[in-house]
């Protein structure tokens, strides 16, 4: 059979139509799944099953062998550390070494991560502590009591930590713990009985003998423990029932959840003491009482601390943003209200945020403005996504009517439907916003210093919100992703279209009578 009579049988079989059919639906549903892929951006789906979720992971469990190797110790001297006969004042340098690890060494994350869970029962925790020493453990519940001790200058060059904190945590009316730790909020009492709501994860070292607890109190010589006060003695009686042993842990800070807007939302009101309270007239004048005593790099960091966005804004500034993401924006406006008829206030003004932004802290605000630029703001720091799940938020630099030509700037979770994102000179939107201010935020301008050396520096508010309000001037356009879902609808339906087509010019072709001559020239 030569070529010729190949393709004439082939033209006349009665099965070509269903075979040119096959071949079209089989084109069509390549060409409609690669459709939906560049519809769906190539994003695959998220499977919360079979995710690889970084909050979920347990790889990083925090253990005896773990603590042990921190502290560069082998199991004797680990089994020692744990002997609750030995006084805690001889074991001070171990202690001291653990958490300066823990604040300084071990990520904040793998910390989070390594939280045994779930949590033991209390009695059972101090009952066998070898079953659980070195383990990573979340407390909640309230602290009653905080005892400073200021570390001596050798001690504080070696751990970088000026003081630490022996706190009595009260998990419940029956359970307590002892912890010792680098950080506790500034407006905390000390060395008197208080009541504030609170969390912190620390490492599970040791248990305590209940007459050490109650009295144990680091001294800056360590030559004693010293005896209870009468406050303390005071203390042991109302505040809690005393067991025989308490549970001894090392955590880098304690959280604080006061009974206010934003420690009732989770918000660790405590981290707000990392952003030191200055003011521009401070800056503009070169006294800061607060820092006068320092020497001038103590001076720049906390300067920088105050006015720029530096490592130290992690908790607080990422911590407020998830705090606002749980929430809807009228709870915000509500609370902001709330706080008008208290003051006396019909709005807010915008002169108390730049001139006095450690008073206005915390405090919601509504303002009105024009938005002059609205930018989506990637987290590159995978820190932040594990402690906050924050992976995207918009700045917004707005301006009011009282701000006289400076901006504003508000941090948010989210943008309202079909508001657009853009810098371009003529981009103007109006908006409504409710948010709790932050800090003064300083930022470089396009006009040169004197000399030209660098450029001339001004100071916006910095806020952080939920979502604006929106005021389109027109109907909002719509979105990229409605118009590639229009679009496939569309190319859907011409397809349909021109196959159905296709199948009857072909069944037309091959229902005629009389064959298909071939000829050959």
């Amino acid at each position: 059979m030569n070529i010729a009579d190949s393709i004439f049988n082939f033209r006349n079989n009665r099965l070509v139509p269903y075979f040119v059919l096959s071949v079209i639906v089989l084109f069509m549903g390549v060409f409609m799944g690669a459709l939906s892929f560049a519809v769906s951006g190539g994003e695959q789906p998220n499977n919360p099953d079979n995710s690889n979720n970084s909050n979920n992971s347990n790889n990083n469990k925090i253990n005896a062998e773990f603590t042990k190797t921190l502290l560069g110790i082998d199991d004797y001297s680990w089994d020692a550390l744990g002997d609750e006969t030995v006084p805690l004042e001889q074991q001070f340098d171990d202690v001291l070494e653990l958490l300066y690890h823990l604040v300084r060494v071990v990520p904040p994350s793998f910390l989070k991560q390594g939280v045994a869970k779930p949590l033991p029962d209390f009695s059972v925790l101090a009952g066998d502590p070898n079953q659980f020493r070195g383990q990573a453990f979340e407390l909640k519940g309230r602290v009653v009591f905080v005892k400073e001790i200021t570390l001596n200058p050798a001690e504080q060059k070696r751990f970088r930590i000026p003081s630490i904190f022996r706190c009595r945590f009260c998990v419940d009316d029956q359970h307590v713990a002892d912890i010792l730790t680098a950080f506790v909020p500034a407006a905390w009492k000390r060395n008197e009985t208080i009541n504030e709501h609170s969390a912190a994860t620390g490492i599970y070292l040791k248990r305590l003998q209940s007459a050490e607890s109650v009295s144990g109190q680091f001294t800056t010589d360590k030559s004693t423990f010293g005896t209870p006060t009468s406050d303390e003695s005071a203390l042991k009686e109302s505040v809690f029932k005393e067991s025989d042993f308490v549970p001894f842990l090392v955590a880098p800070r304690l959280q604080w959840f006061p009974d206010t807007f934003l420690g009732n939302l989770g918000f660790d009101v405590g981290s707000f003491d990392q952003v030191p309270p200055l003011r521009i007239t401070d800056m503009k004048k070169q006294q800061f009482d607060l820092v006068s005593s320092l020497r001038i790099l103590e001076r720049n960091e906390i300067i920088s601390r105050a006015f720029k966005f530096t490592l130290a804004d992690r908790e607080p500034f990422y911590g407020l943003l998830r705090a606002m993401s749980q929430i809807p924006p009228n709870r915000i406006r509500r609370e902001a209200r709330r706080i008008w008829e208290q003051e006396g206030k019909r709005e807010n003004s915008v002169i108390e945020l730049f001139n006095n932004p450690e008073g206005t802290r915390g405090k919601p605000v509504i303002l009105h403005g024009i938005a002059k630029q609205v930018l989506p703001t990637l987290v590159e720091d995978k820190e932040v996504e594990i402690l906050f799940g924050i992976k995207r938020y918009y700045q917004i630099y707005f301006y009011t009517d009282d701000s006289r030509g400076n901006p504003l700037v508000a941090c948010v979770t989210s943008l309202p439907d079909g508001m657009p994102v853009g810098a371009s000179p003529d981009y103007a939107e109006n908006i409504t916003i409710a948010a709790i201010p932050y800090k003064l935020w300083v930022y470089e301008t396009s006009e040169k210093l004197e000399g030209g050396q660098g450029y001339k520096p001004n100071y916006a508010p910095l806020l952080i919100g939920k979502s604006p309000v929106w005021h389109p001037k027109k109907e909002p356009e719509k979105s990229t992703a409605n118009t590639l879902i229009q679009n496939k609808k569309t190319t859907i339906s011409l397809t349909i279209f021109f196959l159905l087509l296709l199948i009857w010019i072909i069944s037309r072709r091959f229902q005629s009578k009389k064959p298909l001559k071939f000829k050959l020239r």
